[in-house]
């Protein structure tokens, strides 16, 4: 980053950092980040909420465009062109899907494969807030957690008057997105139905796709008890375009050299959650199906791949809360077990010069868990946490291109935390966090090209410690962050080698700071900043001494302002700016290339209500910059050149949502 800029983004946050002297009431918001509703002000460590009207006032116009532009959280393009991108809390690069634990009403909905979360099967109208744990979060959800977790809530079916809203948008490179939703309710029971349709040219050439989802849940609830019935279907289809070498990028950055690459899948889900209260114990179970079916084809020089895929996992997860109090102190103890069992199959074809080579591949996980974490209060200003987790994972690959016999492995697993927080004059507050978490070897990490090939990767492993300062009043919030993550046997795809393995030593280590203020009736200010420092502490691949080096694909600084201004009782603007700094390219674990180059957008939203109709009209990257935010080298010991995915220009949306109450 150049150092006008570095200096700018220290000052986006610094002006909303300090500015907390101009706060207005705040709305409580309830939080489900110990796997039960709870004040955010019980928890120890800070938790980033985004509400259904944060994503309204965005310019978003997907489930991940929300969680970069109001959230912060790290994103890169897809490759399918559809709104599924990778996530990355913290600095994890390559494998940061891997390491963010993506969740749906407290079910997770991470794969088991190097595949990004299937943030587009989610409507975003069925939304009605997004919960950001920065940090591992292994005690409660199991592994893939040391990023953090964010967890989607979706509104529920309640007893309410009925509601509806139908909503429409049409723009840029042939985009257009149509959503409904719909609320009835009796006495004690509703039902909830959303449905929506999304479809985009994108910005290069066979680059189409188009997202068809339904949702819905029926609820059941009385004197504190409650049952919900939530299904899910999804449809995708995505045209791919593939990389773009750097000479093609100064010519036709909007070409394609893969015309007829394409990925198709489609998924199903279907979940059970009850919950009970008795006195001051509360009870509570979610019984979980989720299925998927997707197809892949990849044409290249001299043949073709093509691959079917199916999976399905069955979750159950019971558990209970007891609430108590004694000597004047509060305590929240919480205990539960998590049951999965994941079934994978891959039947593909790789057609080389006329002659086919069909794999038939098969892989089982099974997941077995205990935790237990109790929250204690002593007086007004100090609150304490604990919690442990044991988990048995069982694994099992086999395959035929090979052929290979069954590899199996099993683990047992332990995660644990400890964290703390003492409240300070003035509406500050310290806090600290130390723990351990881990993360299992997908299907895709486990996989052997070449014989001869030794058992399941290790499981990787890492000590994780967290100091920060919080500042809450109404109307002003502040959080500022030093985190440091060690790890052994980081899971991770060696381009050296051209093999998935356990690394080295390695560490993540940063600062965040993020703040947001009204210093009037009619203007919001949010900012944040980032910045991480992903390094290899030690190890040497085919000849390569790495330590030291950068994890590829984790920018050193990101930063982001964002303006909200009520410009008249009906008329709102909404400016959001963004920078991330320079990386380096996916495969350069040598650090021998030049760093890709950083890269500012701003969007900009007017959005003008008329009684229950909402008009709008969205300007994602204003200035219309030149970037991407994905790129390889050439040769990994001896790069001369790159490829990258470039991101789209400039694009406008025009919509309108109408409301009916």
């Amino acid at each position: 980053m150049h150092p006008s800029s570095r200096r700018t983004a220290l000052a986006f946050v610094v002006s909303a950092l300090l500015s907390p002297c101009f706060a207005a009431d705040e709305t409580a918001i309830v939080v489900s980040a110990t796997r039960f509703d709870s004040d955010p002000v019980e928890t120890p460590v800070g938790i980033q909420v985004i509400t259904a009207e944060d994503i309204r006032r965005s310019s978003a116009a997907t489930l991940a465009e929300v969680l970069n532009k109001v959230g912060g959280v790290h994103t890169r393009i897809s490759f399918l062109g559809t709104p599924d991108v990778p996530l990355d809390l913290r600095g994890f690069g390559a494998t940061g899907d891997q390491n963010t634990l993506v969740l749906l009403d407290g079910q997770r909905i991470s794969e088991n494969e190097l595949a990004s979360p299937k943030l587009s099967a989610v409507p975003l109208d069925a939304i009605e807030r997004i919960e950001i744990v920065r940090g591992g979060g292994a005690v409660l959800y199991g592994g893939g957690a040391t990023g953090g977790t964010i967890n989607i809530i979706t509104r529920r079916a309640s007893a309410a008057a009925p509601a509806a809203s139908v909503y429409a948008a049409a723009g840029s490179y042939g985009s257009a997105d149509l959503r409904a939703s719909g609320r009835i309710a009796g006495e004690t029971s509703a039902i909830s139905l959303h449905a929506n349709h999304y479809e985009a040219d994108n910005y290069r050439a066979n680059n189409r796709a188009t997202q068809d989802n339904a949702s819905g849940e029926w609820r059941f609830s009385q004197a504190g008890d409650s049952l919900a019935i939530r299904a899910g279907a999804d449809r995708q289809r995505a045209r791919l375009p593939g990389a773009r070498s750097e000479a093609q990028l100064a010519a036709d950055p909007r070409g394609t050299s893969t015309p007829d690459d394409f990925a198709d899948l489609d998924g199903w889900r279907i979940a059970l959650a009850g919950e009970h209260e008795a006195g001051s114990v509360t009870l509570a179970a979610d019984l979980g199906y989720r299925a998927k079916a997707s197809r892949l084809f990849n044409q290249f020089a001299g043949g073709t791949f093509l691959s079917d895929i199916d999976t399905r996992v069955v979750s159950v997860s019971p558990r209970l809360k007891w609430t108590s109090a004694r000597a004047g102190m509060a305590n929240v103890a919480i205990a539960g077990l998590d049951w999965s069992d994941w079934d994978y199959t891959n039947d593909s074809t790789f057609t080389f010069f006329g002659f086919p080579s069909p794999t038939h591949e098969t892989a089982t996980q099974r997941n077995a868990a205990f935790y237990v974490q109790d929250h204690l209060r002593v007086g007004a200003a100090t609150r304490l946490a604990a919690g442990w987790r044991r988990e048995r994972v069982r694994i099992s690959t086999e395959e035929s291109v090979t052929p290979l016999p069954r590899r199996s492995r099993s683990d047992p697993l332990d995660a644990w935390e400890l964290s703390a927080r003492q409240d300070l004059r003035g509406g500050l507050g310290l806090y600290g966090r130390f723990g351990r978490s881990f993360r299992i070897a997908n299907v895709d990490e486990n996989r052997c090209f070449f014989p001869p090939c030794a058992g399941p990767l290790l499981p990787q492993k890492s000590r994780d410690r967290e100091i920060g300062l919080e500042y809450r009043r109404a109307g002003a919030r502040a959080r500022a962050a030093l985190f440091d993550i060690a790890l052994t046997n980081e899971l991770h795809f060696n381009a050296l080698t051209f093999q998935n393995v356990n690394l080295s030593p390695t560490r993540r280590r940063g600062l965040e700071l993020e703040g947001s203020v009204k210093p009037g009736a009619s203007i919001e200010l949010s900012a944040r900043y980032a910045l991480t420092d992903a390094q290899f502490r030690s190890g040497s691949y085919a000849g390569v001494d790495v330590s030291g080096n950068e994890v590829p694909l984790v920018p050193r600084h990101r930063a982001g302002i964002a303006l909200g201004w009520q410009a008249g009782p009906a008329t709102r603007l909404d400016l959001a700016v963004s920078h991330v700094g320079r990386q380096r390219h996916d495969n350069d674990q040598a650090n021998r290339f030049r760093r890709m180059p950083a890269y500012t957008l701003a969007d900009l939203k007017v959005s003008h209500r008329i009684s229950d109709l909402t008009l709008a009209v969205s300007i994602d990257n204003l200035f219309d910059r030149r970037y991407y935010s994905y790129a390889i080298v050439d040769s990994p010991t001896a790069p001369t050149t790159f490829s990258a995915y470039p991101e789209r220009r400039r694009s406008l949306m025009v919509s309108a949502e109408l409301r009916f109450q």
